[in-house]
């Protein structure tokens, strides 16, 4: 959730309130790293299978992120003011673990972490 709140302070026009809230504390900062804001802001296709959660960027068809579902270990909603939100960490070879932080049409975020705990349980 906090991660969720770096990105809506981060990104021009990003929904949901700024709080003011604490600043980050050292260990906190180290755990979620640089933020990667190349696709911030981008309409994409998320698909979500039995075997795989995958990211396209919805103009040009470009796959931003493929994750298999073994490689996801949580994903959560925001908070009450950023519910429109979704967070999930994931391991690839590229970034090790990292925070993706999804934001949903409004009504979808929660049926996207349903989808997601769904495939958990499988």
């Amino acid at each position: 959730r906090e991660a969720i709140g770096l990105v809506c302070e981060a990104v021009p026009g990003a929904k949901g309130a700024v709080r003011r809230r604490k600043p980050c504390g050292r260990s906190l900062n180290s755990i979620l790293g640089k933020s990667n804001l190349k696709f911030a802001g981008m309409p994409i296709t998320l698909t979500i299978s039995t075997s795989s959660l995958n990211l396209m960027a919805s103009d040009c068809m470009q796959i931003i992120a493929n994750h298999h579902m073994q490689s996801i270990s949580f994903a959560s909603g925001g908070d009450p003011d950023t519910a429109e939100y979704v967070a999930y960490v994931a391991k690839d070879p590229v970034n090790q673990r990292a925070c993706h932080i999804l934001e949903c049409p409004e009504g979808l975020a929660q049926d996207v972490i349903s989808t997601i705990g769904q495939d958990f349980e499988l």
